[in-house]
């Protein structure tokens, strides 16, 4: 009996997969990672009821205590801790070697929280097929500092990189805030007349803080996982008495002449979309380089779920490092 109840709950959970499948038109994973979300009490980083405020300040106290690396990782390949450019920066390498590319990873988290276990294994999955050293600077946070105190030792950082790496080796690349700070620091690379990457890639970037596109409207109702109001005050937080519209916080208003080739990725699920979409036009506009990649229904950040079209972005970005 019981074999025969076990064999009913595959048929039926196969069956609700190959149904949800075909309507959606995306993996069952992935559907079934988004009802996850929507249900949970946390939406994004911040409770949908905490104050925004209070989350700030209990964060200024997280935020300047010494980072623990999650205790799994030291079982994925070699860590390092090392002062770089003044920033407590992580290095990761496989323990089988290393080949001479070099990627320098700034990670998200609403530039109020440090990297989370899915950003570590991303990486992970990532130096499995490249080989790389990877560089993560554990930037200063707010709402205690603000970015002024990070964007310069991030190109101070970049140059000690190419002391020992060409640039044609070195790929930038970041995630949501992360992918917002990648794109400032190319800029500010470009304006400073270094030489430039091999490629600076932008996962779910946040392009403009202040959150004001009016394309975002019809796109709240889709995102499970990002809160309009509470990111638009930690950015705030993160931009300090600097003007909000400034490119280095919102770097879609910033130059866009001289940069590397840029690659995007990004969901229709997600509140990042109507400026990832406006960062295209101008690009296009510009005659900017820009590999951009929208995938349908997907969630913020989604390239780092352990969904089958995050490895398909994966792939891609292998190729883009690598040099495919």
């Amino acid at each position: 009996m019981a074999f025969i109840i076990f064999l009913l709950l595959m048929i039926t959970s196969s069956g609700a997969a190959w149904y949800i499948t075909r309507k959606e038109k995306r993996s069952f994973r992935s559907w079934t990672s988004e009802q996850l979300l929507h249900l949970r009490l946390k939406k994004g980083w911040f409770h949908a009821n905490e104050d925004p405020h209070q989350f700030l300040t209990q964060q200024g106290v997280v935020n300047e205590k010494p980072y623990i690396m999650p205790a799994p990782l030291k079982l994925l390949g070699v860590i390092e801790r090392k002062v770089i450019a003044d920033l407590d920066c992580v290095v990761l390498q496989e323990r089988s070697g290393t080949t001479n590319l070099r990627i320098l990873y700034l990670h998200g988290g609403a530039y109020v929280e440090q990297p989370i276990l899915p950003h570590w294994l991303f990486l992970d999955r990532i130096n499995n097929v490249c080989r790389a050293i990877i560089t993560v600077p554990l930037y200063p946070k707010a709402p205690v500092h603000t970015f002024e105190e990070t964007t310069d030792r991030l190109l101070e950082l970049y140059r000690k990189m190419l002391e020992g790496s060409k640039a044609r080796n070195i790929v930038i690349m970041g995630d949501s805030a992360g992918g917002g700070l990648a794109l400032v620091l190319s800029q500010q690379i470009a304006l400073s007349n270094l030489p430039i990457p091999k490629a600076t890639i932008l996962i779910s970037p946040w392009l403009d803080i202040t959150l004001r596109n009016a394309d975002i409207d019809a796109l709240e109702t889709k995102d499970p996982m990002l809160d309009r109001r509470h990111l638009q005050i930690m950015g705030q937080a993160w931009a300090g008495n600097g003007d909000p519209n400034h490119w280095m916080v919102s770097p879609i208003n910033g130059p866009l002449v001289g940069l590397p080739p840029l690659s995007l990725f990004i969901g229709t699920h997600e509140l990042f979309l109507a400026d990832a979409r406006k960062l295209l036009l101008l690009c296009k506009r510009n005659g900017v380089k820009i590999d951009y990649q929208e995938y349908p229904k997907m969630n913020h950040d989604f390239p780092l779920f352990p969904i089958p079209e995050a490895w398909k972005a994966l792939k891609h970005i292998v190729e883009i490092i690598k040099g495919y």
